[in-house]
């Protein structure tokens, strides 16, 4: 054998190409874990979609090596997976090789971030937050704040909300599921407040998870109202709010002075639908004073929608807490497209006011806009 395939030869079996041991989507965001290991190290990765701002995040979990004693940046530059420096290795002469029979995935409630187990013991979790000022994730075997990875102490408060999430998860295989148990009060509210609902429809396409539509049809105004929406929390609440239960699940309304025909309200009913997939489908969240396309029925200027609760003219309904968040009700209130980029510029505070001032105008499609 000659030198440079004795050469060629040594490299190929220290750097081997990395084995997926695990991988999983996440229950409703397009995310996947991955677990990689080669012979020289194991990482847990979250991917997010391209046209996405979730991007790859890592986390390492151990080396299976003597650990290096400083970092590898020669092959990080190659695209090689990166053992951890020694002095943040509890194990500095590196740990046997994950077993992929032994390894689960535990989402949190919101599907944007998830932790690595091992026979049920939690090793690794990549939090929403992952990919931060130089912060990747928590591991169980590293010491301190390493460059891949921080020390995962018994004290993390994100260990019982791991737990409280795969407690969310199970409870969907009860008898008595969270959409059986939330949806009654949920429609009972509604039927106290706006009125006994005439029609109640399926919005979720016989698909998980299952959500429902309320529909009061008045004389001269039709109201709906969505139903179980708040079962799931929204995704990255947490990077934009100090307090994440506090605006992290929603139920969507709208009210329109129109006797719509049946067309109609189905048309409405399906778009209402489709909005209600906006956080998880696009790993974002919706909230007060956001805004999102409307189709325009009778009305070609009124092509957008306002999210709000702060109208007076709006009924404000109040549904709770569930699982410890509260359960936050926005109206959609229609606008125009002049309207919307007033409020994409200056935001929602002057377009708000005009409309708390124009009282039951702001339920027609034929309204003067408030510029």
């Amino acid at each position: 054998m000659s030198f440079f395939k004795k050469i060629f030869s040594s490299k190929e079996k220290e750097f081997q190409k990395a084995d997926i041991l695990l991988e999983q989507k996440s229950p409703c965001c397009p995310i996947t874990a991955i677990v990689e290991q080669d012979n020289r190290v194991a990482h847990f990765y979250l991917w997010g979609p391209e046209n996405s701002n979730f991007g790859v995040k890592s986390c390492w979990i151990r080396n299976l090596k003597d650990a290096p004693k400083a970092l590898e940046i020669e092959l990080m530059d190659k695209g090689i997976p990166p053992m951890l420096p020694k002095e943040f290795c509890k194990f500095q002469k590196g740990q046997e090789k994950l077993n992929k029979n032994d390894l689960d995935i535990v989402w949190t409630e919101e599907g944007d971030a998830a932790a690595l187990l091992v026979k049920d013991e939690i090793i690794a979790i990549i939090p929403i937050w992952s990919g931060q000022n130089g912060f990747h994730g928590y591991a169980k075997d590293c010491l301190g704040q390493g460059d891949f990875a921080w020390e995962l102490t018994e004290s993390n408060v994100f260990i019982e909300r791991i737990h409280k999430s795969k407690e969310y998860w199970n409870s969907w295989n009860d008898e008595l599921n969270p959409f059986q148990i939330l949806q009654p009060f949920i429609l009972d509210t509604y039927d106290e407040i706006f009125g006994k609902h005439d029609q109640y429809f399926a919005i979720d396409g016989n698909e998980w998870p299952p959500k429902g539509l309320y529909l009061r049809k008045g004389e001269f105004k039709t109201i709906f109202a969505t139903v179980g929406v708040s079962l799931l929390p929204m995704p990255v609440v947490e990077m934009y709010s100090e307090n994440r239960l506090e605006s992290n699940r929603i139920e969507l309304g709208m009210i329109c002075d129109s006797v719509f025909s049946e067309n109609d309200i189905q048309q409405i009913a399906e778009w209402i639908s489709g909005q209600t997939t906006i956080p998880w489908g696009n790993i974002t969240f919706l909230g007060e004073g956001h805004t999102i396309g409307f189709i325009p029925l009778h009305s070609t200027k009124y092509n957008s929608v306002l999210l709000t609760n702060r109208l007076d003219i709006l009924p404000k309904p109040e549904l709770g807490d569930y699982r410890e968040s509260k359960i936050n009700f926005f109206w959609m209130v229609p606008i125009s497209e002049n309207e919307r980029n007033e409020i994409m510029k200056n935001g929602s505070e002057v377009i708000l006011e005009r409309l708390n001032k124009i009282g039951e105008k702001l339920f027609s499609l034929d309204r003067e806009e408030v510029l």
